[in-house]
C-alpha cells in the first residue's frame, strides 16, 4: 500500500482535495478529525490539557474550547509549542494506528491529510507528498472571507507555520488551487492515475469485437448452381498428383531420447529467460526505489555551509557531521532563524551566551547582529560544544543534552543515580522524558545520517560513541 501525504498551508484547499478523494472512494486519514477525536468529550489528551492549561480552556461537556485555545496559541508562540508537545505523542500514535488499519483492509492507496505534515515529521511515513498550493494574497483573501478573521489574525495563522511556497518546494507533487475548481479536480485525477499505475491496478480498456458483416449481394449476377456428380461415379485422382513419401524420411526416425532432451532444453531455456526477465524487473524496481529514497533523504537532510562546517569543526576537534546535525535540528540551515525565546542564527545561540563566548574568544568588536553571519554563528557554536566536551569528559550524550538544556541541568542529572550510574556519563534510556531527551535522540540519529551521507560514506552509526570527536 502506498501512503500519500496531503499538506498545504491554511485556506489553500486541502479539504477540497480530500473530499474529492473520499468521493472517489479512497481512504483519507484527516489529522484535524483525529485531533478533534483526541480533544473531544472523553478524549485521551483532555486530562493532560486540563492539567497544563487549566479549566478555562475546557467546555462543560469535557471537550476542548477550540476558540479560546486558538486565541491563545496563535498569539503566544510559547503556548503553541507547549500544546504541540503535549498533543504530539497522542496524535502520532493514533495516526499510525489508522494507517495500519487501512493497510490491513487491503487498500492500494491511503491518503494522510496533515496540515503540519512537514513541521511534525509525518512525511517520513509517506511514500510521496501532494501539496495543495495557493499564493499568499489569495490565501489571505480566502481566510478572511471564509472565517471572518481580521487581516492581522489571518496573517498570524498563515505565518505560524511553513509558508505555502516552502511546503511546495519540499513536495514531489504540487496541486495548484489558484484557478477554477475544475482545474484542481483535473489535477487530482491526473495524479491519481499516476499513483494507480504505480500500484499496478489501472483497469484495462476492453476492446469490443468488430461486428460481423453480411456479404453484400452483387447486382445483375445470375445465381450460381453447384453441380454434383452422380452417386455411382467415382472420381480418381491422377497418379501424378499423389504425394510420394520420401525415402530418407521413411528410413530414419528421431530417437525418443533426443526428442526428450530437446524438450527439456527448451523448457530450461524458457525458465532461464523468464527468470532473467523477472530479475531485471526486480533490479529496476529496486533501483527506482533507491533513487526515490535518496531524493527523499536529499530533501529531508540538506547540507549547506559545508566548507565552513568542515573548516571550523576541525579547529575545535569536533565531528563535522555532529555540527551539521545540530544545525539541522536547531534552525534547518536558516541563518536568520530566531526562536520564541530569542535564540539566533544557525546554531540558535542565546545573546548572553554569545556575549560570554565572544569574551572568551577576546573579540572586542563583537555585536549581537553578527550572530546572523554563518561564519560567526558556527564558530561560536563549535567553541561552546568544545567547551561542553571538556566540561563533561567528552561524553557525547552529556554534550548534546547540555547544549539544549544547559550545563547546570545536566550536572544535576549526573548527580542523580536514576539518570547516571557513575556520575560521569548518561544513559539515553534512563533520561527523563521530555524535550531534551527527544532533542538528543534526533541529533544523534541525524549525526549518523550526515556522517554516512556526506562525510564518511559506508560507516553509518545509529548511536555513535564518538559523536563529539572528529570523524
Amino acid at each position: 500500500m502506498r501512503v500519500i501525504g496531503i499538506t498545504g498551508s491554511i485556506a489553500c484547499g486541502k479539504t477540497t482535495v480530500s473530499q474529492e478523494l473520499i468521493r472517489r472512494g479512497f481512504p483519507v486519514i484527516d489529522g484535524d478529525v483525529l485531533s478533534r477525536e483526541l480533544t473531544g468529550p472523553g478524549g485521551s489528551a483532555m486530562r493532560e490539557i486540563r492539567s497544563v492549561f487549566g479549566d478555562r480552556y475546557i467546555q462543560a461537556d469535557g471537550s476542548l474550547n477550540r476558540q479560546e485555545m486558538g486565541h491563545l496559541v496563535f498569539s503566544d508562540s510559547a503556548s503553541r509549542n507547549r500544546l504541540d508537545r503535549l498533543m504530539a505523542p497522542y496524535l502520532r500514535e493514533l495516526t499510525l494506528e489508522r494507517i495500519e488499519s487501512v493497510r490491513s483492509s487491503g487498500a492500494a492507496l491511503c491518503f494522510l491529510d496533515m496540515p503540519l505534515l512537514f513541521e511534525k515529521g509525518y512525511d517520513q511515513y509517506c511514500d510521496t507528498v501532494w501539496c495543495v498550493w495557493l499564493p499568499e494574497d489569495l490565501q489571505l483573501q480566502r481566510l478572511t472571507d471564509r472565517d471572518g478573521y481580521t487581516k492581522e489574525e489571518a496573517l498570524n495563522r498563515i505565518r505560524a507555520v511553513l509558508s505555502s511556497d516552502e511546503k511546495a518546494n519540499r513536495s514531489p507533487v504540487v496541486i495548484d488551487n489558484s484557478g477554477p475548481l475544475e482545474d484542481t479536480l483535473q489535477q487530482v485525477g491526473d495524479q491519481l492515475n499516476i499513483e494507480l499505475s504505480r500500484s499496478g491496478i489501472v483497469p484495462r480498456r476492453r476492446r469490443s469485437s468488430p461486428p460481423v458483416r453480411e456479404p453484400e449481394p452483387v447486382l445483375n449476377q445470375a445465381p450460381v448452381t453447384m453441380v454434383m456428380p452422380p452417386a455411382d461415379i467415382v472420381i480418381e485422382r491422377p497418379e501424378s498428383s499423389r504425394r510420394k513419401p520420401s525415402g530418407r524420411k521413411s528410413a530414419w526416425q528421431m530417437p525418443s531420447w533426443i526428442k526428450v532432451s530437446m524438450i527439456c532444453l527448451a523448457a530450461v531455456l524458457a525458465v532461464s529467460f523468464t527468470a532473467q526477465m523477472l530479475m531485471n524487473a526486480y533490479l529496476t524496481r529496486q533501483r527506482e526505489t533507491h533513487e526515490a529514497e535518496q531524493k527523499a533523504i536529499d530533501v529531508q537532510y540538506p547540507l549547506m555551509y559545508r566548507d565552513l562546517i568542515v573548516s571550523i569543526s576541525s579547529e575545535y576537534n569536533l565531528a563535522p557531521s555532529l555540527i551539521a546535525a545540530v544545525i539541522m535540528n536547531e534552525s534547518s540551515f536558516r541563518p536568520d532563524a530566531l526562536s520564541s525565546v530569542g535564540a539566533k542564527g544557525l546554531m540558535q545561540l542565546m545573546p548572553d551566551t554569545a556575549e560570554w563566548i565572544a569574551h572568551k574568544l577576546r573579540l572586542s568588536d563583537y555585536r549581537i547582529d553578527q550572530l546572523d553571519v554563518p561564519d560567526t554563528n558556527i564558530r561560536f557554536g563549535c567553541w561552546y560544544l568544545n567547551y561542553l566536551s571538556t566540561l563533561f569528559n567528552g561524553d557525547p550524550l552529556c554534550v548534546v543534552c547540555a547544549y539544549h538544556a544547559g550545563q547546570g541541568e545536566i550536572s544535576s542529572w549526573l548527580a542523580n543515580p536514576l539518570y547516571s550510574s557513575n556520575g560521569t556519563a548518561l544513559n539515553y534510556n534512563s533520561l527523563p522524558e521530555g524535550p531534551t531527551k527527544r532533542y538528543a535522540g534526533r541529533v544523534i540519529r541525524d549525526y549518523g545520517i550526515y556522517k554516512a551521507k556526506y562525510f564518511n560514506p559506508g560507516s553509518f552509526d545509529a548511536a555513535p560513541a564518538d559523536a563529539v570527536s572528529a570523524d
